[in-house]
């Protein structure tokens, strides 16, 4: 590829800050409603294989609301009616745990740990044995939480396999690449481009 193709853009990169602005007040304004449609096939993709490859069951997108009072599921692959639009106070579980500390969790046998919230597997009917949780950034702004979970129906059902450090390390990368994704997706809305 021709280095010269990649070159900044000198009459773009004068306005450099006040894109990069933009991004943030965007991914500063979204909420879970705008995240379905800003999701689009290749991210919900993105997810669905990376869940299939971590072995786990589900994976969730979690959004802090406007008034930072609370974690709603925006996306859940595969799509569960009865997950999504879920809620939880921010400072209630592991997921809120993450999006205090902004710091990835991988815990197995999350049944056992105290601050898990029962919450969620009491309205679904499940428990939930092992569970990655990573912050979500949008835009360089700590936005949410993105989990995944293995679980089982009941406490005599066995555990299914633990999570590992690699599986971690993929799930860090898939939001990564969400994030990515959706910074293109609204840049694209910013800056009106029909691509």
């Amino acid at each position: 590829m021709d280095s010269q193709l990649l070159q900044p853009d000198t009459a773009l990169s004068e306005h450099a800050s006040l894109i990069e602005q933009r991004l943030e007040d965007c991914a500063k304004r979204l909420q879970p409603e705008d995240m379905r449609d800003l999701l689009g096939p290749a991210s919900r993709e993105l997810v669905s294989v990376t869940v299939g490859a971590l072995r786990g069951d589900s994976a969730s997108l979690w959004l802090v609301d406007a008034d930072h009072s609370r974690l709603i599921v925006s996306h859940v692959e595969p799509m569960d009616p009865d997950m999504m639009n879920r809620e939880q106070p921010v400072d209630e579980g592991l997921v809120g745990l993450v999006l205090g500390s902004g710091q990835a969790v991988c815990e197995n046998k999350v049944y056992e740990n105290t601050q898990h919230s029962k919450r969620t597997d009491a309205a679904l009917g499940t428990i939930t044995c092992a569970m990655i949780a990573v912050p979500f950034y949008t835009g360089g702004t700590l936005r949410g939480v993105l989990s995944c979970v293995k679980l089982k129906d009941s406490e005599d059902d066995p555990d299914p396999d633990d999570f590992t450090a690699a599986d971690l390390n993929r799930a860090k990368r898939l939001s990564s690449g969400l994030e990515r994704l959706l910074n293109y997706r609204m840049l694209v809305a910013i800056l009106g481009l029909e691509l």
